[in-house]
This record gives structure tokens, sequence and C-alpha cells, in this order.
């Protein structure tokens, strides 16, 4: 039995409504990928998770100065430098390959 898992913050992100549709399309899209045969045993499962029951980089959420302060844009920045070295990395070792000799 597929099950689909949707998880949001409690009285955050969206709306009844919204949820309804979401558990459509996404199940429409599962199906249009799988077909029919698996419609009838997918499991469509909207999470709440409550506020503070979640964290990013160590802060119980939501904490909205935090992300918006200048602490997390540290946070962030360092880890986007991290990644965007590897990656040059990564493309220098690629671009020099091994070499035939």
């Amino acid at each position: 039995m597929p099950i689909i898992s949707i998880k949001f913050i409690k009285d955050v992100v969206a709306t009844p409504e919204q949820k309804e549709e979401l558990i459509g399309r996404v199940t429409e899209a599962f199906v249009g990928v799988l077909g029919e045969v698996v419609r009838p045993f997918t499991y469509c499962l909207v999470e709440e998770v409550p506020a503070r029951h979640w964290g990013i980089a160590g802060v119980p959420m939501p904490d909205l100065p935090f992300l918006t302060g200048e602490k997390y844009a540290g946070i962030y920045k360092t880890s986007s430098d991290i990644m965007k070295t590897a990656i040059e990395q990564m493309k220098a070792a690629n671009d020099n390959g091994p070499s035939d000799g």
C-alpha cells in the first residue's frame, strides 16, 4: 500500500481547503506515474507539526526574528559557501579527469 506523506507546520502553511486539494492532486500525480492499479490502495496523509516541535539550525521554530536575523543569515551563508566550494572542486576534478597515459 503506497503512503504519500505531506507535512506542514500546524496553522501556518495551508488552509483546510488547500490540504484537500493537495490530497487530490498529489494522488493524481502518483496514479499518473504508477497507473490506476494503485489508486484504491494509495493513502495520502497530511501531518501537521505543532509550532516549536520542529527547528532550523538547532533553533525551535517558529522564531521569525531568528529566521530573518543576522545569525541565521550567517549560518546560511557559511553553508552556502561550503557547498559552492565543494561544487567547484568537483567540477574542477571532472574537467581535469583521469589522464590517458
